[in-house]
């Protein structure tokens, strides 16, 4: 095979790594959006896909995102919140609930769980370092985040 072929074939792996990537970038971005706004999911969404998902896409020099990924993941969390957010409080110290967490960190531990439990579509390490890049970038504690993916990936034999 060619040199050539090669790189075409490494540069299509990696726009499907980055558009699984930007996938999630712009769920917790909903999700953010949605701890903030009394809207419905849907509105959110469209008013996201409409407004800010072309500048995204232009910075991460990609034409689409997985969309199929972002809609579900979104719409999973939205459905399974109650669930989610009981299994991450339960993983929380005594000293802690889940409202004392920052909209940023709830966002990425409530996506990233949802990835882990109930879709299992990606490797479990996959989803927890894809989150926990998400989270330093957007200045959460990595550290913590992964303490408490790490310990619910565990808990549920993935």
């Amino acid at each position: 095979m060619s040199d050539n072929y090669f790189n075409r074939k490494q540069n299509v792996r990696h726009i499907s790594i980055k558009k699984k990537t930007a996938s999630r970038i712009c769920s917790t971005q909903v999700l953010y959006s949605f701890s903030f706004l009394n809207s419905d999911i849907d509105t959110l969404i469209n008013s996201y896909v409409d407004n800010y998902l072309p500048k995204i896409l232009k910075k991460l020099s990609i034409n689409k995102l997985d969309f199929q990924l972002f809609e579900s993941n979104i719409r999973g969390v939205h459905e399974n919140l109650i669930i989610i957010d009981n299994i991450i409080s339960k993983k929380l110290s005594k000293n802690w609930s889940i409202d004392r967490l920052s909209k940023t960190e709830k966002s990425v531990l409530r996506l990233a769980t949802y990835e882990l439990l109930f879709e299992k579509k990606f490797k479990k390490i996959t989803i927890i370092n894809e989150y926990i890049s998400i989270i330093e970038v957007f200045g959460g504690n990595a550290d913590f985040a992964n303490g408490i993916l790490d310990n619910i990936s565990k808990e549920m034999k993935l």
